[in-house]
């Protein structure tokens, strides 16, 4: 975000309880080196809470996203500072890849240093209820569709998610939507959607 920095850095993300107990303590060591202090301030609707800061004038210094894409728009509307100013990029290179830049950049210009990158679209199954019911594990997304169709059929619930999360419910349903994208559409029409080139209505979508 757009402010400068003093001897206190603001941060905002989602974290509470032992998970921002967690990312203090990561952050101590810091603090006693530097001596400057971080003021953490969490929330489950990070995007609302980040965009309406922004628009009032009022960001924090730095704040912790989930995915590239609000990082784009604050981009676009020229919001961020460039990293690349003050960051030794030929180091940052060497310790996350190329490739962990141009996730956090736009237009060629580098405002996001992505610290961790999750795959959560594992889907789980029993093996044993499997076998009973004589199921074989699909390996195409047509045959996971067949297979989700023959288990309702059988009269049982193919499927259990996992996606309340208060205010920011839903958010793991839209990583499934993404990697569904990426593995039917291709990460080329994946980018064209997230950059709003081709709409929601668009048969790829």
């Amino acid at each position: 975000m757009k402010a400068r920095l003093g001897r206190q850095v603001t941060v905002l993300g989602v974290w509470g309880g032992d998970e921002r107990a967690a990312f203090e303590e990561a952050v101590a060591p810091f603090t006693k080196e530097t001596g400057i202090s971080m003021a953490f301030e969490g929330t489950r609707d990070l995007p609302a809470v980040l965009t309406t800061r922004v628009e009032a004038g009022n960001p924090p210094d730095i704040a912790i996203l989930p995915n590239p894409g609000q990082m784009v728009e604050f981009a676009k509307a020229g919001k961020l500072v460039d990293l690349s100013t003050f960051l030794d990029m030929e180091q940052l290179e060497k310790d996350i890849g190329k490739s962990g830049i141009e996730m956090g950049s736009y237009k060629g210009t580098f405002y996001g240093l992505f610290f961790k990158a999750a795959y959560k679209s594992l889907v789980w199954y029993n093996p044993k209820a499997f076998e009973a019911a004589g199921y074989t594990v699909p390996t195409t997304w047509d045959e996971l569709v067949a297979l989700s169709d023959k288990i309702v059929a059988d009269g049982n619930v193919p499927w259990c998610i996992g996606i309340e999360s208060g205010a920011a419910s839903g958010w793991p349903a839209t990583d499934w939507i993404e990697d569904i994208m990426l593995r039917t559409a291709g990460p080329e029409v994946y980018d064209k959607w997230v950059a709003h080139e081709i709409p929601w209505t668009d048969p790829a979508v």
